[in-house]
């Protein structure tokens, strides 16, 4: 496994630091080598819908089968590329992608971008493991951080989101920071970090340490299940 103890936590970043969870938009990219000088808190390969095809989709199959350590992710669903894999086969390929995590009991980052009815659809049709599932870059209403709390998703969100990060933690605590970082700079990494870790600071109210207790207890849930 790749780990490592920090006090910072980003529960989604393509960037191999300490501080992240580490994830691929498609098998193999970036993956950094067990041992490597950048060890991550957890590493997910995973494979968006305008890379997909059958040949990826069994790579991806093949990788995770191959190591137990690494989990999905991030997969879901975008309808920015309808035009090149139509929704319902996109929603067809989650669903083997979801299914192959569960039987696999491996934890799970989602991308979902205009298609929230869909993946609550897929999510709520699905048994998955308590706190299993992180619904990243959530753009969402506080009504869907509340049906999400009752799946015990994991919400994590990113620079982009305008909306009242206290609304969506009152809906649903398990509500954690991340960065979405695609660069390879540490020293960006880490100021995109704090700048987020702050932000959320000053909208819930809370010092640097609760805020790290928090998203240590969140990440203990995600190694855990419970």
């Amino acid at each position: 496994m790749c780990y490592a103890h920090s006090m910072r936590f980003d529960f989604h970043s393509h960037f191999p630091s300490p501080d992240s969870i580490f994830c691929t938009a498609e098998p193999g990219v970036r993956m950094p080598e067990h041992g490597a000088k950048q060890p991550c808190l957890m590493q997910f390969m995973g494979l968006l819908p305008d890379r997909w095809t059958e040949g990826k989709q069994a790579q991806l199959f093949g990788l995770l089968a191959e190591d137990k350590d690494i989990h999905m992710g991030e997969v879901g669903l975008d309808r920015r590329f309808s035009d090149i894999i139509p929704m319902q086969e996109q929603a067809d390929v989650l669903r083997r992608e979801l299914e192959f995590a569960i039987l696999n009991n491996r934890n799970i980052s989602l991308h979902c971008v205009r298609a929230t009815g869909l993946m609550l659809e897929i999510v709520n049709g699905l048994t998955f493991r308590p706190f299993s599932v992180i619904w990243h870059g959530f753009t969402g209403s506080a009504e869907t951080a509340e049906q999400l709390a009752k799946k015990n998703v994991i919400i994590s969100i990113g620079p982009r989101f305008t909306g009242s990060i206290a609304g969506i933690r009152k809906a649903n605590p398990a509500t954690v920071p991340e960065t979405d970082y695609e660069g390879m700079d540490a020293q960006e990494h880490r100021r995109i970090l704090e700048e987020q870790c702050m932000r959320f600071q000053r909208e819930l109210d809370l010092s640097a340490e609760e805020l790290d207790k928090h998203c240590e207890n969140v990440f203990a849930r995600l190694s855990t299940g419970y």
